[in-house]
């Protein structure tokens, strides 16, 4: 499925001209080389191009890149080959720098090499032009030997570049930078003869899964670049290394039964994407990277998807926070919300990637409706929110809030976790609702933004796995004062008790606070810490300057909770006494706030 939605890909990123031609590729240019019609060289200037990029204070910067231009295809290069067209500079020329002095040194073997491929090439091209026949004189007469005789003459001709080895070149007319070689009509009606003419590589043929078709199976498949975490040299979505893996008599790739069309069509958009920022998200702390891509290319949905799944801040968040907001405004008021009203229905795809050892694993892959993801994510937004103050957030910072400071693990299953229960609505993994009862156990005092996720991942979690098991015991976005579980009354009891303790003390931070001695152990243990917990009460409430706003709620809550203090709370218990303990606190600072107004105005009068 995944190979197959990177071919779709591939032919529709080719008709936008986001991919080269078949049998073409993009070389990243950086110099031109001025041939007379005669062989010789005129000139060597600079091709760069000036771009203006915007740095993360703000600033825009003006800097120097190569020009990517369209050349013939040709396999991964290295020191026993040639390019058609070649443009890398010990090639073309025979010679190196080696500490300012232009020497053949090592460069005989590359120069012939570069003959070799091109000169029996160009001398085939019918109806040669101009730049062809100059190019077939710069190879004949071209000289290596003879130039690094004449140093004075070599730094004049590379007096533009610091290193000229670095550089990569491209030939053109004197006095005519628009007709490039590799343009020539002549030049590729000759390679797309070649390249019609030739059988795509592959060692047999077989029933092609992705085009359906018996067509030439590929030996091996087309390196990926610059994967996140992957090796330097490239790594592979497929590849059989060992003769355990092969069957039938194949041998490596063979086994897969994917064409050379499929491998060509995959790598190139794959690349593609891993290059792009647009596309591409790595989570820093779990390796794992996130691909996104549209059927159509459209950045503006690919940017939403960004900013409603990742929380990446562009151009789109603004929209997203909208989109979002509205749809848990259905979700809340019990509208009936579908896939198909939110957003249109152009196909939209996800995958997330890990590199493993030389190869590309695939962790997971969903396809699906952009209107159904923002629809998906929305549920779980909704589920996670704790208050009527909608707030955007990201998987990484869901992550982040579960990690403890003191212990270095790998968090990729439980970001998968995550992925799969934003993205295809599947339930959140138990094993975070441990994590995370665990760090608010130990690091209550985090902060409030933190401990608002923690609290809202408890909710998310218990909900979740209560919606799966057919029961309607689920906790509210706010305080639930129909909730009668003895669970969640001692968490808003706790709260309660806690309060009083600030208000006591006109809200001085305290060395020490019940929170800091006693919030663990009542959470697990509750009708242990009762009894030591009421004392302090009975001490504190004699100083608090509002007691009677403190006792109605803790009278009505020791109303519904009786004399069923339990002795222990198992995993679902504590869920809800966390949330019970933040839905009580936010309630209690809502209505200190307005007490406070209301005794200002009365002050006023």
């Amino acid at each position: 499925m995944f190979i197959e939605k990177l071919c779709e890909y591939s032919d529709v990123l080719k008709g936008k001209g986001l991919l080269p031609p078949d049998n073409y590729a993009y070389r990243g240019i950086t110099a031109l080389i001025e041939l007379n019609l005669d062989g010789t060289v005129s000139k060597i200037s600079n091709f760069k191009e000036i771009v203006t990029i915007k740095l993360k204070n703000g600033k825009e910067k003006e800097v120097q890149r190569p020009v990517q231009l369209l050349y013939p295809a040709q396999p991964d290069a290295n020191n026993s080959f040639s390019f058609l067209i070649e443009h890398r500079p010990e090639n073309i020329f025979g010679m190196t720098l080696k500490n300012g002095v232009y020497t053949t040194q090592k460069c005989e073997k590359k120069h012939r090499l570069f003959l070799d491929k091109n000169l029996p090439f160009f001398k085939s091209v019918v109806d040669p032009s101009p730049i062809v026949i100059a190019f077939i004189n710069f190879m004949q007469n071209w000289n290596a030997e003879e130039k690094t005789q004449n140093q004075a003459c070599l730094q004049e001709l590379f007096s533009e570049f610091k290193d000229f080895t670095i550089e990569k070149f491209s030939f053109c007319l004197t006095g005519h930078p628009e007709t490039l070689l590799q343009n020539d009509a002549g030049v590729k009606d000759s390679w797309n003869q070649i390249c019609a003419n030739s059988s795509p590589e592959g060692t047999a043929e077989a029933y092609c899964p992705i085009f359906k078709a018996v067509l030439p199976v590929a030996r091996l498949h087309k390196k990926i670049m610059r994967f996140p975490g992957g090796l330097a040299s490239g790594m592979t979505l497929v590849s059989y290394n060992n003769d355990s893996e092969n069957s039938y008599c194949k041998e490596q790739s063979v086994n897969s039964n994917i064409s050379q069309l499929a491998v060509d069509k995959y790598g190139a958009a794959l690349n593609y994407l891993l290059s792009s920022a647009e596309h591409c998200i790595v989570e820093k702390t779990t390796g794992l990277v996130f691909l996104f891509w549209a059927e159509n290319p459209d950045s503006s949905l690919e940017k939403l998807c960004s900013a409603v799944l990742f929380g990446t801040d562009n151009d789109m968040s603004e929209s997203a926070d909208k989109l979002l907001k509205r749809i848990i405004e259905q979700l809340c008021n019990g509208l009936d919300v579908s896939a198909d009203t939110i957003l249109d229905k152009e196909k939209f795809c996800i995958a997330v990637l890990a590199p493993n050892s030389a190869r590309i694993c695939i962790k997971a892959f969903y396809e699906g409706t952009l209107g159904s993801i923002a629809l998906n994510i929305a549920r779980f937004q909704s589920d996670f929110g704790l208050d009527d103050d909608f707030r955007r957030v990201a998987i990484w910072q869901l992550i982040s809030v579960l990690d403890n400071p003191n212990v270095k693990r790998n968090d990729a299953d439980s970001l998968y976790g995550f992925f799969k229960s934003i993205t295809i609505g599947s339930p959140l993994p138990r094993k975070i609702l441990s994590r995370a009862l665990n760090r608010i156990q130990h690091d209550f005092n985090a902060g409030y933004i933190t401990n608002n996720i923690r609290v809202g991942i408890v909710r998310a979690c218990f909900n979740d796995i209560h919606r799966s098991n057919k029961r309607k015991d689920e906790l509210l976005m706010s305080l639930d004062y129909s909730n009668s579980n003895p669970a969640y009354l001692c968490g808003r009891l706790f709260a309660c008790y806690e309060a009083v303790q600030r208000n006591a003390n006109n809200g001085k931070k305290l060395n020490r606070s019940i929170k800091d001695t006693s919030f663990a152990a009542f959470m697990r243990n509750p009708s242990k810490k009762f009894a030591s917990l009421n004392v302090l009460f009975s001490y504190h409430i004699k100083k608090a300057p509002r007691a009677k706003f403190y006792y109605d709620f803790i009278n009505e809550i020791m109303d519904a909770l009786g004399d069923n203090i339990p002795e222990h709370l198992n995993e679902s218990d504590q869920a809800r006494f966390v949330v019970g303990y933040h839905h009580q606190n936010a309630e209690l600072y809502r209505s200190e706030k307005k007490l406070v107004n209301q005794e200002g105005v009365v002050d006023c009068e």
